[in-house]
């Protein structure tokens, strides 16, 4: 299975009169065809500013200090933003958090998808209605003859959900970033995004970023699973992998604080993500992790593959054992 976009070494840094943050700070990653990979991590983590980046929207006081983004051959971070316009939206699209910040309350629904279109089509003005209508009815909103000429606030959240979607999906993409899509949701309408966007995703043949903090949500969902912390990829590998067995502390961290197997006590994660300001060297989860040694305060840790393909960042790997973290 080839790869639809390939990030290495990537820094983005935002330049603010306190110092500079460094977001996203030498993350390296893949997305095959066809495959879901779910990114997580805390509030903080870099992963919106990830999303950014991969759909070129990223704007000052952001800047991209190294790192390049492949897709299907062609580097994204030396595109123009003219060059963009014909890539996003079209081959690459965002389905972003909050449908009430991303939908204009003064257009109607319909109308707002059909705004894809005309960004990259000509001479079919008279069909785009009948476009939308399809793809409303394929992402599963009800009497969509009508739900097209309704206004944002006449939809309930899931709908403006799925309207997001719509729009996201209007040029069958290759490659669709989704930035905690459900967050805003309530679980039974979290359910339903997570059923429509795997079915999507076999009906489109279309790659799929999913982005949230809930790994357990990413247990549903996703092929595989990108664990980030303080702007850094501390675990990469298949979904049944990280979900059942987690090498790094930070990944079990925060599996016992969502208690996903329901086997104990909810476990709280001490202390909290550290400013990007000034990141603690070393490992940055050691300030925070039960099985720190004194080399993770000073050595950065270097991806280690596991005989499951698995990539952990950790130092208590290094040598090849489970450096005593059990069950």
């Amino acid at each position: 299975m080839s790869d639809v976009l390939t990030v290495k070494n990537l820094k983005i840094y935002y330049e603010l009169p306190q110092g500079v943050v460094r977001a996203v700070d030498d993350v390296s990653f893949n997305v095959r065809e066809g495959e879901i990979l779910g990114i997580a991590g805390e509030s903080g983590s870099g992963k919106s500013t990830l999303a950014l980046a991969i759909t070129g929207l990223l704007r000052p006081p952001a800047r991209l200090v190294s790192g390049t983004i492949m897709f299907k051959g062609v580097d994204l971070t030396k595109l123009s933003e003219r060059e963009w316009r014909s890539i996003r939206g079209r081959r690459i699209s965002i389905v972003f958090q909050d449908p009430n910040t991303y939908l204009n309350p003064v257009y109607t629904a319909g109308f707002q998808v059909a705004e894809v279109f005309e960004a990259h089509r000509s001479g079919i003005t008279a069909s785009f209605l009948r476009y939308v209508i399809e793809i409303f009815r394929r992402v599963r909103i009800a009497d969509p003859e009508r739900r097209v000429h309704s206004y944002p606030h006449q939809l309930s959240g899931g709908m403006k959900q799925r309207v997001l979607i719509s729009m996201a999906i209007a040029e069958k993409p290759d490659l669709i970033v989704a930035d905690e899509p459900t967050s805003a949701l309530d679980v039974t309408i979290q359910a339903e995004i997570i059923d429509l966007m795997n079915e999507l995703r076999k009906s489109l043949g279309s790659s799929i970023i999913f982005i949230t903090h809930d790994l357990a949500l990413l247990a549903e969902i996703s092929d595989r699973i990108m664990v980030m912390y303080a702007g850094k990829v501390v675990e990469l590998g298949d979904k049944n992998t990280i979900i059942s067995e987690p090498k790094h502390p930070y990944t079990k961290a925060i599996l016992e604080s969502i208690n996903y197997e329901r086997k104990s006590r909810l476990k709280a994660i001490r202390g909290s993500i550290p400013s990007l300001i000034n990141p603690p060297r070393g490992c940055r989860f050691h300030p925070r992790c039960p099985f720190a040694m004194e080399r993770c305060s000073v050595e950065e840790p270097r991806g280690i593959i596991d005989v499951k393909g698995r990539i952990v960042y950790c130092h208590l790997y290094e040598g090849g054992g489970d450096g005593g973290i059990k069950g």
